[in-house]
């Protein structure tokens, strides 16, 4: 069996009983939010905003940064 979370899909929203995009649990997960925003900082997640503000809102406690991602926050 394979579990796979699809996280977003251009800026598609998408709402069924067997698939949600973007992820439902995507604005709350600050280890997946973390490396996206060193990606994409400015990448809108649809129906919640860009992946930076939200990163921010939430913070990155409890996550171990890489070094030389100290700014990822600003």
């Amino acid at each position: 069996m394979l579990d796979l979370d699809l996280l977003l899909y251009d800026d598609l929203m998408l709402d069924t009983p067997e698939l949600k995009i973007p992820h439902a649990e995507l604005h709350r997960r600050n280890f997946v939010l973390a490396p996206l925003a060193e990606l994409a900082p400015d990448l809108i997640i649809p129906g919640r905003g860009p992946v930076r503000e939200i990163l921010e809102q939430l913070g990155t406690q409890g996550l171990s940064l890489w070094p030389g991602s100290d700014d990822l926050l600003g």
